[in-house]
């Protein structure tokens, strides 16, 4: 059985499965083995198998990482890859390898289940893990085929071992001196809804009208939503970890209840580094201060600024000791000269 898989988003939604729900529906239910060959990875997407095996899962999984080695690693990938080949490793349950011999390029996925092969193949990075919702502000369309019951399913279990054994080294056994660390020069990449701005003369945009916004290191609440209980996907009953950038902040009411405090309201914000995107203040005296079409756009301005900061790890609580190393607890929220336009600002220390 051959199947088509595709994105959905709109205007182009089909009738045929998402990756993502046929993904997590082999990986968490149905298979007994994973291995994939995967182009890119992203941070989100290894939080969610370091989620997922630091909540009681445990079976086999071997991945494949084609083209990082050459083009480089966040900090965040880097150190989230090594965590999850420690676990693995630890318990006997497969690795982390990485094609040091040349460029993959390829997305291929097995799965074994009771003895037979099930395989995606197509165009879907591992990244796509993460891309769940249907908001998401990530946009990139893949399609993919689902391939159950055929003589090319063991055929793509037997290259990706292959491909492993003769273009692979383990990550453990590449030295760290051997790895490229680069800074992203944009943390939102393929979000169609964050946009680069250039921030001349920003000084003279700004008002006298601010607002201090604390940020709060509950365990598992702000900015450790994704230490709280995870969702469930309603299609094929897996529980899904949460998104490891989910982040809404819980502003006092003291703040709110100020002259002038956006309640209630959608609007822009630049920040200092220079994006702009889609905000909202919602909720009871306008508490949730968010991202307003994907809560993972503030998280990836936080925690993504922290992880290039190199003062937090992928799947560590944000604590008052990393945003103490960072340099700021707290965002100053300014509202500008242009209509509808706040300024959010969480230099640190820069």
């Amino acid at each position: 059985m051959i199947e088509l898989l595709n994105s959905n988003y709109q205007p182009l939604k089909t009738s045929f499965k998402k990756f993502s729900d046929v993904f997590f529906d082999l990986l968490v239910n149905r298979s007994s083995s994973t291995r994939i060959a995967s182009g890119y990875i992203s941070e989100e997407s290894i939080a969610d198998l370091i989620n997922l095996y630091e909540t009681g899962y445990n079976k086999t999984f071997d991945l494949i990482i084609g083209m990082h080695y050459f083009e480089g690693f966040s900090y965040g990938q880097y150190y989230a890859l090594m965590r999850l080949n420690e676990i693995l490793s630890s318990k006997n349950l497969g690795g982390i390898y990485i094609s040091t011999l040349m460029k993959y390029h390829g997305k291929v996925y097995s799965f074994c289940e009771n003895g037979k092969y099930i395989s995606i193949i197509g165009s879907s990075n591992l990244t796509k893990i993460s891309i769940t919702k249907e908001n998401s502000a990530e946009r990139v369309y893949d399609t993919d085929l689902y391939i159950n019951d055929e003589p090319a399913a063991a055929d793509i279990n037997n290259f990706i071992i292959d491909l492993q054994n003769k273009f692979c080294t383990n990550l453990n056994n590449i030295q760290f001196e051997k790895i490229k660390i680069i800074e992203p020069d944009n943390l939102f990449k393929d979000y169609l809804s964050v946009e680069k701005v250039s921030l001349d003369n920003i000084k003279d945009k700004l008002t006298d009208i601010s607002f201090v916004i604390p940020l709060k290191t509950e365990k598992k609440s702000n900015l450790n939503v994704y230490f709280g209980k995870g969702r469930q996907n309603f299609s094929n009953g897996s529980i899904l970890p949460r998104d490891w950038y989910e982040v809404e902040i819980i502003v006092p009411s003291k703040t709110t209840e100020k002259n002038n405090y956006p309640k209630n309201q959608q609007f822009y914000v630049i920040t200092d580094d220079g994006y702009k995107f889609e905000y909202k203040t919602s909720g009871d005296y306008s508490k949730n201060f968010r991202s307003a079409s994907d809560l993972k756009i503030l998280g990836r301005w936080i925690k993504g600024r922290m992880e290039n900061r190199r003062v937090l790890k992928i799947c560590e609580k944000v604590t008052e000791e990393v945003l103490t190393n960072y340099g700021s607890h707290v965002i100053h929220l300014t509202k500008m000269k242009i209509p509808n336009t706040w300024y959010l600002d969480f230099g640190g220390n820069k």
